[in-house]
């Protein structure tokens, strides 16, 4: 259960989470587009500061287990993180971490996979504000089209960075001038091209890049059935080795090991939706590829901490006495 929730009202919302749910349902009030989505055991734990400011979004976010993430920035607006020293986290298969920052536009779409404890900083703000800075401060500067992209900083550049971030969600309160300063040392800092030795690493593994998504995507379209090896192969075109490695590498986990998290999280989904007088836990874990209940009662619980029975009474539970 959250120990605190978010309203509309505040400007200023500290909150913990120890669901998915409840991690998706605040990203989608900060205006992300995605899903969060939990990858190892256990339960996790998500502590939120979220600072709005009309126009700007400024926020810190804890997860303590491995998440995978497909999000993408609002529409009409430029995102730009940094990670809290030490991290492990993965975009869209590189390394994102210290004396680095990220910057993504609202037409991109990236995976995110969280490796273990991690704290993001997250500055949101419309292109219309971002575009006139920008253009001011580096006018030789193109940002158009930008994608999601990593680009590197020294590190008595990140650190000071670092350090307004974290002190301004801290205080809870920023001037138009704090953003105004915050906004311009992000934009000095992303101005340089990506990194060169970063790039040519990217590049290298632009492979394992397509390889590693396209078996993803079929996963995501065949998860309730049975998915084969040979499967995979056939989408990709590629070998059963290229396949465990290309996937091993991008998201730090096996497609089998993948395919089980996703099809548990399906089934927790279906069973907070459920309603007793049509649905059964059987017939929803079923529905989302599980043919041995047993196991599936037992990974379940591993996963969630909680067995599905208790997920779907609780749920049929709440929707008799709501």
């Amino acid at each position: 259960m959250r120990s605190s929730a978010y309203s509309p009202g505040p400007s200023i919302v500290d909150a913990t989470y120890h669901s998915m749910e409840e991690i998706n349902e605040i990203s989608r009030a900060i205006g992300r587009e995605g899903e969060f989505r939990q990858m190892s055991k256990g339960l996790v734990t998500s502590q939120w500061r979220w600072l709005r400011l009309e126009e700007f979004s400024l926020t810190s976010h804890r997860v303590d287990k491995r998440i995978h993430a497909r999000m993408s920035p609002p529409k009409g607006c430029v995102a730009m993180a940094i990670m809290a020293a030490p991290c492990s986290i993965l975009v869209d298969g590189r390394e994102f971490g210290s004396n680095q920052v990220l910057v993504a536009d609202g037409n991109s779409q990236s995976d995110f996979v969280s490796l273990g404890e991690n704290t993001c900083y997250t500055f949101i703000l419309p292109e219309s504000v971002f575009t006139p800075c920008q253009q001011a401060l580096v006018p030789g500067m193109s940002m158009s089209e930008v994608g999601t992209s990593i680009r590197q900083c020294s590190s008595s550049e990140w650190s000071v960075l670092h350090t307004e971030v974290a002190s301004l969600l801290r205080n809870g309160n920023a001037s138009p001038e704090d953003l105004s300063h915050l906004l311009g040392r992000f934009v000095s800092l992303i101005a340089r091209e990506p990194e060169g030795r970063q790039e040519k690493a990217y590049l290298g593994n632009k492979s394992s890049y397509f390889v590693a998504r396209r078996a993803q995507e079929y996963i995501e379209d065949h998860y309730s059935e049975t998915i084969r090896i040979e499967d995979l192969c056939r989408c990709t075109g590629m070998s059963m080795r290229t396949i465990q490695r290309s996937f091993s590498e991008y998201f730090q986990m096996s497609p089998l090991e993948y395919i089980k998290a996703r099809r548990l999280g399906a089934a927790r989904q279906a069973l907070l939706a459920s309603d007793a007088s049509r649905d059964s836990v059987t017939q929803i874990a079923l529905a989302n590829g599980f043919t041995h209940l047993g196991r599936f009662a037992v990974d379940y619980r591993k996963h969630f901490d909680e067995s599905p029975r208790e997920t779907f009474a609780l749920t049929n539970k709440m929707g008799r006495t709501g």
